[in-house]
């Protein structure tokens, strides 16, 4: 029996390692700097060192954000879309438990992105040029890029109405594409820009 297994020399190459493959795996058109940021993202997040966030929703970082100056104003509407993605990408079941859906976290997220966007712009000489307008514009392809990252398994393919129910939520072409696999029709979206 023979096993694969991964080495990497840091946390951050182990998941750069990983958002590269699954990046090109799924053709998702963002850059370098895009797939350097996901990766130290994923990084950051599975440092068990990190300090418990203060706010516990997203609402609250909003609120926060939008009351803040400029520099606070970026760092939290950063937080804020890094937390949506991650939580999409990794713990979207947790969401099932929850008053909030999946959609409002994609929402939430790509709004956020948006906002951190146009702030650096604005007051930081495009510090983090294309990264966060990628992130805002891709956010369900880089959530499916990090779920590809996690290994995540596939629903159960008896269980096509939750699958429905996702697609419906989040709009994703990946859920569409496996319903019609099944058999399923499914009107193709309108793609917002």
């Amino acid at each position: 029996m023979s096993t694969n297994v991964m080495t990497s020399d840091t946390l951050f190459d182990y998941f750069h390692e990983r958002v590269e493959h699954a990046k090109h795996h799924q053709t998702v058109p963002i850059s370098e700097n895009t797939t350097l940021y996901l990766a130290s993202l994923l990084a950051e997040r599975a440092r068990t060192d990190r300090p418990a966030p203060q706010e516990t929703t997203l609402v609250e970082l909003h609120l926060r954000a939008a009351h803040s100056p400029p520099g606070e104003q970026a760092r939290t509407y950063r937080e804020l879309g890094d937390r949506a993605l991650y939580v999409l990408g990794y713990f979207s079941e947790s969401l099932d438990r929850s008053t909030v859906s999946p959609g409002y976290y994609a929402d939430m997220g790509t709004a956020a992105y948006h906002r951190a966007d146009s702030v650096f712009k604005q007051w930081f000489s495009d510090a983090f040029g294309p990264v966060f307008q990628e992130l805002a514009a891709h956010f369900h392809e880089c959530v499916e890029l990090i779920e590809e990252v996690r290994g995540k398994p596939t629903e159960d393919p008896d269980d096509m109405v939750k699958l429905y129910e996702r697609w419906l939520l989040t709009g994703s072409e990946k859920y569409a594409q496996r319903l019609r696999a099944n058999g399923i029709l499914v009107p193709a979206r309108k793609v917002e820009s």
